[in-house]
């Protein structure tokens, strides 16, 4: 089971589906862009999480990298009654006005423009992002929140119940993101945003596998080029060099579990190996585990990078499950 995390969580709505609005800058998987208007832009630091979601969907979540601010204007639109001005205004596509005020209950065509002093937050959450592999409804935050700030942009979630749900909606890959998350083991030589971490000429080292390996998965076999990642067996290197003595083809889930730890090969067995605690939750990457590597002997990575690979593996492996030896 996932710990909950010693952290903030927060519900963060985001404009990243509606390319027309060009007030806001998000991009999703990278960064979150508010500003001293949102109730809750002051709470936000380093280190809490953020899930991201539109009126719709839950896209996923990260981790708070940084926060960049700058002076800025923010143009308001408020309610054109003079005795209200409130800037709670709603538009409504089938219906004429098309504006309406939720304070004064007013309809009108067109919100009054107000210019503000406002500060711009920038928060960067790349290196830490987890992208559920299928469409979530907002719904199922509803009985997350802290408080009953149901219109705000920021919203605090409770979080052991948010810790638990996105484990259950992330499913296997979740399952060791939030645990690497929870802090309780760094990985050898480092964080393990080393072993994701993406390096210049990223497509010409995968161009270089194709060439080495053919259109092939080192765990399942050949499969259509479109599907496979290179894969970087060189987590503890402090030169981000391309060698294609330190990569392996992998099809893109599996390289996901790779780079997470989930997934190594036995360098005694030239064999694939999925953690033995995730395997019992999820009977289904049996699979792929103990599967003969499809490389041709000559053309193998080097062993000793296969052995530190799945050396940081069978520690993570001992901290999920302590019986592990």
């Amino acid at each position: 089971m996932v710990e909950s995390l010693s952290r903030a969580v927060w519900s963060c709505h985001s404009h990243v589906a509606s390319p027309e609005d060009l007030l806001y800058g998000d991009r999703l998987g990278h960064r979150y862009e508010y500003d001293s208007h949102v109730i809750n832009h002051a709470q936000v630091s380093v280190g809490d999480l953020l899930v991201i979601r539109d009126a719709h969907l839950v896209y996923g979540y990260g981790v708070v990298e940084s926060i960049d601010r700058r002076p800025g204007i923010k143009t308001m639109r408020r309610c054109p009654t003079p005795t209200c001005r409130s800037a709670d205004i709603v538009a409504r596509k089938r219906l004429s006005p098309t504006y309406r005020c939720n304070d004064c209950k007013n309809t009108f065509a067109v919100p009054v423009p107000e210019e503000k002093d406002v500060l711009l937050y920038s928060a960067t959450y790349q290196n830490w992002w987890f992208e559920f592999p299928s469409t979530v409804p907002v719904r199922v935050l509803s009985d997350l929140y802290a408080g009953g700030d149901r219109q705000n942009a920021i919203r605090r979630l409770v979080p052991d119940q948010a810790t638990r749900l996105l484990g259950t909606l992330g499913g296997v890959e979740a399952f060791l993101h939030l645990e690497l998350l929870g802090g309780k083991t760094a990985a050898p030589g480092g964080h393990v945003e080393r072993l994701v971490r993406q390096r210049v000429g990223q497509q010409q080292f995968r161009e270089r596998l194709i060439d080495r390996y053919g259109a092939t998965c080192a765990v399942t076999g050949t499969q259509p080029e479109a599907v496979l990642d290179a894969a970087h067996l060189l987590p503890f290197a402090d030169r981000p060099v391309h060698d294609e003595d330190g990569g392996l083809l992998l099809r893109a889930d599996l390289h996901r579990m790779f780079d997470r730890l989930l997934l190594t090969i036995d360098p005694a067995t030239w064999t694939s190996r999925v953690a033995p605690a995730v395997l019992r939750k999820h009977e289904r990457l049996s699979a792929f585990d103990r599967q003969p590597v499809a490389v041709a002997d000559r053309v193998r990575p080097r062993r000793s990078l296969i052995e530190a690979h799945h050396l940081a593996a069978r520690r993570r492996w001992r901290d999920l499950e302590p019986t592990v030896r």
